[in-house]
């Protein structure tokens, strides 16, 4: 009995030693806060870099921009030769200049015509009357009643001319607004306000649509596209105040503020330097819209440190 007692007071006094034990490593756990997440990212504008192409296959002959230039929406940054699409334009715009005083012309002959079947209408009515009084003869009322019909007739080819000209003229216009389209694409201009990044041909270099000449940034916000691994994702939250250094530094380059954090995990993407390793793990794709008059240089990598709030922990 004495074993029994002795027995069963020892299992409880191993029980209590081993709870005893598992109470620090859960404290211990607990009590570890994340005050930052880094992530790696890139330097790019808010509305993205786009490829430049031309429209159309041509000999470049000349540039007015270099790269590093700022430029508005519209500016011409290349030339190519033109000379046949210049004569298409102003053989269009002649035959415009001839058509419009032929249509003046239609237009005019058409008006006395309806003035000249008008006193035709008048007389055969006068004529008419006089016939049913006998005061004329057959052939009078046949002679003004042939003059009304003639000039009816000369009326209604004329307003068929007149249309027909006003058609041919919305044909010339089209031909020119054509003409000139084709000649708009021998320029290739910057698709709105930006900066020119690079460009890859020069005078002479003979290009087409399908390969790009040149990189342009669009006029926008800077930001650090950077990617949070999916241990930590669940913690970002847009407002978030971060900063970015460079890799393996220390030395912050520029602040600013989480602007979008991305609404699922993806795999890793051009962060990702060593694609033959096979990854598992998933990122969140993260946008931090660097403060104004920060200077970074586009394209550059950089660590992305996004501060946690307290509710986050």
């Amino acid at each position: 009995m004495l074993m029994k007692s002795a027995m069963i007071i020892l299992g409880v006094t191993a029980f209590s030693c081993q709870s005893q034990k598992k109470e620090p490593v859960e404290h211990a756990a607990s009590s570890v806060i994340i005050e930052r997440v880094v992530g790696l990212g890139r330097i790019e504008p808010e509305q993205k870099m786009i490829d430049l192409a031309s429209q159309t296959q041509g000999l470049i002959r000349g540039i007015f921009f270099q790269p590093g230039d700022t430029l508005s929406a519209g500016q011409t940054i290349l030339a190519l030769d033109n000379e046949i699409e210049q004569a298409r334009v102003a053989q269009a715009a002649a035959r415009l200049e001839v058509q419009r005083p032929a249509i003046r012309a239609a237009q005019a002959g058409l008006a006395a015509a309806r003035i000249r079947t008008e006193n035709a209408g008048r007389n055969l009515e006068r004529v008419r009357n006089l016939f049913e009084q006998k005061a004329v003869t057959q052939e009078d009322y046949d002679n003004a009643e042939s003059e009304y019909n003639a000039l009816t007739e000369e009326t209604k080819q004329l307003e068929a001319e007149v249309l027909r000209s006003e058609r041919l003229l919305g044909q010339y216009q089209a031909d020119l607004k054509l003409a000139e389209a084709e000649w708009k694409r021998t320029y290739l201009v910057a698709p709105a306000d930006g900066q020119l990044l690079s460009r890859d041909v020069g005078v002479g270099s003979l290009i087409s649509p399908e390969k790009p000449v040149g990189t342009f940034a669009l006029e926008s916000a800077l930001v650090a596209r950077c990617e949070i691994d999916e241990l930590f994702a669940p913690k970002i939250r847009t407002e978030q105040r971060a900063y970015i250094r460079a890799e393996g530094m220390t030395d912050t380059l520029a602040t600013g503020i989480v602007s979008f954090a991305g609404p699922y995990l993806r795999r890793k993407s051009i962060f990702s330097d060593d694609v033959g390793v096979l990854e598992d793990r998933r990122v969140r794709e993260v946008w931090i819209r660097l403060d104004s008059g920060e200077s970074v240089l586009l394209g550059q990598r950089v660590e992305c440190v996004v501060l946690l709030n307290p509710a986050d922990h």
